[in-house]
C-alpha cells in the first residue's frame, strides 16, 4: 500500500526522559484506499518508535477511536517509516543516545526481571485453597 506523507507538525522540545513521548503528529495519504487521515501520532516508546492512529476530538481515556490500528503491526510500522523519514528531513529533534549510567539501569532492570521471572517461590501449592474449600486431597 502506498502511503504519502502530506505533512507534518513537528513537536519541539519532546521530554526525551520520559519512556512515552509525542514527537510528532502528520497527515498521511492512502491514495489505494482514497483516505486521508490526518493527526497520526509519532511516538517514542522505550527505545522504538510508533506510529499511533488519530484520536477523535474531546475523546476522553477509555473511548473508542474512529479509527485503530495495531501499533505493533505490519501497517504501522509503515506509515511510522514514512512519518519518521518526513520528521527528520523537516529538521525534528532525534532523542540523545542513552548515557552508561541509563543503559547500566536498563540493563539491571532487565536481569531482574529474568531473574524474577525464573525463580520458583513455592507458591504453587493449593494445599490451603482445597482445605478452605472442603475439597478432596488437602492436608
Amino acid at each position: 500500500m502506498k502511503i504519502e506523507l502530506l505533512g507534518i507538525n513537528v513537536q519541539r522540545n519532546p521530554g526525551w526522559d520520559r519512556h512515552f513521548t509525542i514527537m510528532g503528529f502528520a497527515d498521511i495519504g492512502l491514495d489505494d484506499i482514497e483516505t486521508t487521515l490526518r493527526g497520526v501520532a509519532l511516538a517514542r516508546k522505550g527505545r522504538e518508535f510508533v506510529a499511533l492512529p488519530p484520536k477523535v476530538p474531546g475523546a476522553k481515556h477509555g473511548d473508542l477511536g474512529a479509527i485503530t490500528w495495531n501499533a505493533n503491526g505490519k501497517f504501522a510500522g509503515e506509515v511510522c517509516e514514512v512519518i519518521l523519514d518526513g520528521y527528520q528531513r523537516m529538521g525534528g529533534q532525534m532523542p540523545p543516545e542513552p548515557t552508561t549510567k541509563q543503559h547500566n539501569a536498563v540493563n539491571a532492570a532487565r536481569r531482574y526481571a529474568e531473574k524474577a521471572a525464573h525463580q520458583d517461590d513455592g507458591q504453587d501449592d493449593d494445599s490451603g485453597l482445597r482445605r478452605l474449600l472442603g475439597a478432596g486431597d488437602a492436608e
